[in-house]
């Protein structure tokens, strides 16, 4: 077997140095009040919505990630993206969470609201109106599954969409309320999946409806506030007699459920990557603190109850990258990896939440303050075990699949 990271994602990772050293850095020089402690209060305003030089800044790094071809990498060329594989797009997840805060984070794979695979499915009109302007950085979207009675249970969708007959032919009425869906309030279109048939609980029936942010009948409800992960924006959706064309169908009626999935499985993927990331970051953070800092006499890292719980962070770090990156080849050589996937992430979670519990007790009294990233990192990281799936989804997952 070859433990080798692979060639391209390592020189992709060097690109991508350059990149945020060239573009992003100076960006976050001339605007560092929203990356600082008071981060929170620069961002969003009195009703909790980012103020307009935050979105313009947003866009800006958006509309450079898209012309590096960074912003859709993992999307195919023939939309034009790069065709990164799955591995190499976990990879980079990991890169770019082993760094200090910053505005990386949403500059590459289309994160907060960039292109998806699901929209591999748009027919050329709906690629001309959806799919090239987001690759483009010209437009965002959001995922809008997931509703306030429904998290992990997709297949039980209260959200309806009704086929009628109108004056410009075929419409479908949307009625329902969607909940914690990242970039809500700022996305230009939502993939809303809706029912269309068939009983509560059935996965077939389910389909995706491209809805455009003014369509009457389509509101941004309550914007909700994370512990972590501020820049995601969740909010509220709701559809009051919300109609769109047939032609904002996307791709086969009833095939909703299974995009969504496909789609989940490679965001845990990524999710995972970027625990594996962020916690080996946490780790050198505690351990550069641990090796300055005296105390009667001696560095903390020479104290067994401050450097054991490093090493033993330090292995699972090593041991999860393994089981990512392994899920993730098994994925790109077509096989079933719903097992070792819902592992990775329910692993990868927990580590990270974990190594930035250590790394905040090894920093003592100023890894509880905002000055130091610990403390963002301590409270976002507990959302990963919430996202893209909970702990008891993944294990309910692996036991489904140990079973069979």
């Amino acid at each position: 077997m070859d433990f080798e990271e692979p060639a391209a994602a390592t020189d992709l990772k060097d690109e991508l140095s350059a990149f945020i050293e060239r573009e992003i850095e100076p960006l976050e020089e001339d605007h560092e009040r929203f990356l600082g402690p008071d981060a929170e209060r620069h961002i969003f305003d009195e009703n909790f919505e980012q103020v307009p030089e935050y979105l313009d800044l947003k866009e800006t790094i958006r509309k450079r990630a898209a012309e590096a071809d960074f912003w859709g990498m993992s999307m195919p060329e023939s939309v034009g993206g790069r065709g990164v594989d799955t591995l190499t797009s976990a990879i980079v997840s990991e890169f770019l969470e082993n760094r200090p805060p910053g505005f990386h984070t949403y500059a590459v794979q289309g994160a907060g609201g960039g292109p998806t695979p699901i929209l591999l499915a748009c027919d050329e009109a709906q690629r001309e109106e959806y799919l090239d302007p987001l690759m483009a950085g010209e437009k965002t979207t959001c995922f809008a599954l997931t509703e306030p009675d429904h998290g992990s249970d997709p297949n039980f969708l209260e959200t309806t969409a009704e086929r009628v007959s109108g004056p410009a032919g075929d419409e479908w009425v949307i009625d329902g309320e969607k909940s914690w869906i990242s970039n809500g309030p700022y996305a230009d279109f939502a993939m809303v999946f809706a029912r269309t048939s068939g009983d509560a609980g059935e996965v077939g029936g389910i389909s995706c409806f491209l809805v455009d942010a003014d369509t009457p009948g389509f509101e941004v409800g309550d914007v909700h506030r994370p512990m972590g992960h501020a820049w995601v924006a969740p909010s509220k959706l709701r559809f009051d007699d919300c109609r769109v064309g047939d032609d904002q169908l996307l791709g086969d009626e009833g095939a909703g459920f299974y995009q969504a999935m496909n789609w989940i499985g490679n965001a845990r993927l990524n999710v995972a990557a970027g625990c594996v990331g962020s916690a080996e970051f946490l780790v050198e953070k505690a351990l550069d603190y641990a090796e300055d800092r005296e105390t009667f006499g001696k560095p903390l890292v020479e104290r067994q109850g401050i450097s054991f719980p490093l090493a033993e962070v330090a292995t699972d770090v090593e041991r999860t990258r393994q089981l990512y990156r392994y899920a993730a080849w098994k994925v790109d050589d077509d096989r079933d990896a719903r097992k070792e996937i819902a592992m990775a992430k329910l692993s990868a979670a927990t580590l990270e939440n974990r190594a930035a519990d250590v790394a905040m007790q090894v920093h003592g009294g100023s890894g509880y303050s905002r000055r130091e990233p610990i403390e963002e990192r301590y409270r976002t990281s507990r959302g990963k075990r919430l996202t893209e799936g909970t702990d008891e989804m993944q294990k309910q997952t692996i036991v489904g699949e140990l079973r069979d």
